[in-house]
């Protein structure tokens, strides 16, 4: 068979299939092992909706993590579940899962309890243990610290990097900010401020190598300060994200990927309770626009709802509500379906999800 039509069929095989026939000879495991092939295997995966997943954690309780899954996306009632071997054997059945990192290239970065963070291919399976950045003491004398993490994938440099901001050394006068780089294994510091004077919440999330969390003031501060704080991985600046005038004022904000931009959920206010999910596109001038595309009115959307996907087909969109429940409603606010996949236990609580495009990327190699 000709060289160009094998690469063309293997080029449209999935990860799994990959991974076997590398069995088969010596030049197709050189040819997959390829980076160009790789590359190019994974822009083709981002265009064929087969090969999109969503990684989903949880457990029998909402403090815990005892099942790693991944399941085809979109949900829907035949998605196909499978369910996955932690990348730390033992260390799920611990406790919940720390931090959870929006995919890049197809690797997540996961952090357990006390620092334990893993870079981890869960199409393939492989992992990295990345050096904590918390120095080593005995079992008895560790402690946790407050810490977020953004990770994502710097193609100028070809280099993952790992952003941490958080506590340290037992300290309270200030939080640390820090990056890991795949390529040099180690981390550095690049700044600190002081905790007493910000607390982030609403979670944090990286777009395109750019890493967004929420700023918000201290709690004994009028909560409509907050605003939206983003790093650049490959220029390690700090800008600022501005909010709609709009929503100056609001309550409970929490920041998501949806699709491949950035939104935002809220409360609308203390009275009304009305959740609403804003998103933000770049126009060609690099400027921030908002748009609400969903308000649910309090008496239907209960606590926790979490943005999923944004449905293709007539604008819909997909919400994780507390303890399971996957919901679509369409942009009046109306519920339109729910959701159940047999292959997740509906007695669960999901806790994380991350969708993700499979690929044939190594957390392992110092260049990814």
């Amino acid at each position: 068979m000709h060289d160009d039509i094998i690469l063309d069929i293997l080029l449209r095989l999935p990860v799994k299939s990959l991974i076997r026939f590398k069995c088969v000879c010596k030049s197709w495991r050189t040819l997959i092992k390829d980076p160009k092939f790789i590359e190019h295997h994974y822009a083709m995966s981002k265009s064929d909706v087969n090969r999109h997943k969503i990684f989903i954690t949880g457990g029998v309780s909402d403090n815990m993590d005892n099942y790693f899954y991944s399941v085809d996306a979109p949900l829907q009632h035949d998605s196909v579940v499978s369910l996955l071997e932690t990348p730390v054997p033992g260390i799920n059945t611990l406790s919940r899962v720390s931090f959870i990192s929006s995919s890049s290239n197809g690797i997540i970065l996961i952090v357990f309890p006390y620092d334990l963070i893993i870079l981890w291919n869960p199409a393939t399976g492989e992992s990295r243990k990345i050096p904590s950045p918390i120095p080593k003491k005995k079992k008895s004398e560790r402690r946790q610290f407050p810490a977020v993490y953004g990770f994502g994938y710097v193609s100028s440099i070809d280099d993952y990097k790992i952003f941490r901001i958080g506590g340290k050394y037992n300290s309270h006068a200030h939080f640390e900010i820090e990056l890991f780089s795949t390529k040099s294994n180690a981390w550095k510091l690049i700044g600190m401020f002081s905790p007493n004077n910000f607390c982030f919440e609403g979670g944090i999330v990286t777009i395109d190598g750019i890493v967004y969390m929420i700023e918000m003031a201290d709690f004994t501060r009028n909560i409509d300060r907050a605003t939206i704080l983003s790093f650049s991985l490959e220029n390690e600046q700090f800008e600022y994200v501005l909010f709609p005038d709009q929503i100056q004022k609001f309550q409970d904000p929490i920041l998501y990927v949806l699709g491949e931009n950035l939104c935002l959920t809220r409360m609308q206010n203390l009275t009304s309770r009305d959740f609403e999910v804003w998103h933000m596109i770049k126009d060609g001038s690099m400027n921030n626009i908002w748009s609400k595309i969903l308000t649910i009115p309090s008496m239907h959307c209960g606590r926790c709802l979490s943005p999923v996907c944004l449905m293709k087909i007539d604008g819909y969109i997909m919400l994780l509500k507390h303890k399971g429940d996957f919901e679509i409603y369409n942009s009046d606010g109306e519920q339109i379906e729910i959701v159940e996949v047999p292959g997740l236990q509906s007695s669960l609580f999901f806790n994380c999800i991350v969708p993700y495009v499979e690929s044939l990327f190594s957390p392992k190699q110092r260049r990814i």
